[in-house]
């Protein structure tokens, strides 16, 4: 028995510990190995205490989530599938539906405490559960919550003790969804047999392999690979970028007077152009790092461009520098109500529908969501 090798995994993401190569996933040097006590990776030492990425070459592919959602449906277990309040629109991916149905499903909206706080509860829930029915898909009960300020994990609790009668729990999302965040959240508050918690960190794939976290004698929550957001600006743009566009404290939305020949850069990774219609104002809804720019659209394409190249706004990324990296989306609103103009991954546009004609640019690949705002 002297000879069996014991296979130990990362706490942090999940990986299988190993001490042979350091550019791959679960590196710890082997005096770690060795040692009879749980360690994380090395990877997930410098996220959890530095903040700092070393990268890996392990990728977590799409069809492997299916493997996982499989054994989930086989399990009878409950899904609870965390959605980033800020880009809700792509953070639920819809080729995952069908595998989920037949299965009791809870939505969470994570990162409340990021949205301004005179934006109302009930709206929001209406708001994020009108599009969840858009999808035709039966959902048992959505929470709109917040790690930080622990709103509804009470309510979360009541789901996991006693509305599921001690089936596992299938935790899933979408890359820098705060998935992680809330488990470990939830953990600190309520039950934690293994007294560690799960890496996070901005970066997108953090969590490697899934981890096993025992509830009880007989419930067990699974913390699962983050799939990964293709149309989402997280997708696309380096690190550092991810940084800056992702919010880290309350949103403060910034205000601006458009109209017709107006164009405004949301730094430089996006642009609005108002082609026709009354000065209204506008409200933008992204992280306090973006920085932005008005000119008329006469100037905009040289004005943008300059920005971009010279660096004199904030963010940019190597992957949108000349406007064959960008693709232009333009519509003509109702002549009522409100509108929200979402760009994944990145912040929206909340403004009135009076009739105008406008055009949004964003980096090629980028998904732009309308959604109607009931007043």
């Amino acid at each position: 028995m002297k000879d069996i090798k014991v296979i130990r995994r990362c706490p942090g993401c999940g990986v299988i510990l190993q001490s042979i190569d350091e550019t791959l996933a679960g590196f710890v040097p082997t005096k770690h190995v060795e040692r009879h006590e749980v360690v994380l990776c090395q990877r997930c030492f410098k996220l959890q205490h530095y903040g700092q990425d070393i990268g890996t070459k392990e990728v977590f592919k799409f069809d492997e989530f299916y493997k996982i959602l499989a054994k989930a449906k086989q399990d009878k277990a409950v899904i609870i599938w965390v959605l980033d309040i800020l880009n809700f629109e792509t953070t639920l991916s819809t080729e995952l539906l069908a595998p989920l149905k037949g299965l009791d499903v809870y939505f969470v909206a994570s990162k409340r405490d990021l949205l301004p706080k005179n934006l109302n509860n009930q709206r929001l829930t209406t708001y994020i559960s009108d599009f969840l029915k858009s999808k035709s898909f039966p959902f048992k009960g959505l929470l709109i919550a917040s790690s930080k300020t622990n709103q509804a994990f009470d309510e979360l609790q009541t789901i996991i003790n006693t509305s599921i009668s001690n089936k596992d729990i299938y935790i899933i999302g979408a890359t820098s969804s705060g998935k992680s965040t809330l488990v470990n959240t939830y953990l600190k508050n309520f039950s934690n047999q293994t007294k560690k918690l799960i890496t996070t960190s901005p970066f997108p794939g953090t969590t490697l392999r899934v981890i096993e976290i025992p509830l009880g004698e007989s419930q067990v929550m699974y913390d699962t690979p983050g799939y990964i957001a293709e149309h989402s600006m997280l997708a696309k743009v380096e690190k550092e970028v991810v940084k800056m566009i992702l919010p880290k404290v309350e949103m403060k939305p910034k205000h601006y007077q458009l109209g017709s020949k107006d164009s405004l850069a949301i730094g430089g990774l996006a642009r609005l152009d108002i082609i026709e219609g009354k000065k209204q104002a506008i409200s933008f809804y992204f992280s306090n790092l973006v920085e932005f720019h008005k000119t008329s659209i006469e100037k905009a394409d040289s004005s943008f461009i300059s920005l971009i190249t010279k660096k004199h706004i904030q963010p940019t990324s190597k992957y949108a520098l000349s406007l064959k990296s960008f693709e232009t989306f333009e519509l003509t609103l109702e002549t009522t109500g409100r509108i929200d103009i979402a760009i994944s991954g990145y912040g929206w546009i909340s403004l009135p529908c009076l009739g105008q004609t406008i055009r949004v640019l964003v980096p090629k690949g980028i998904l732009v969501k309308q959604l109607a705002v009931k007043v």
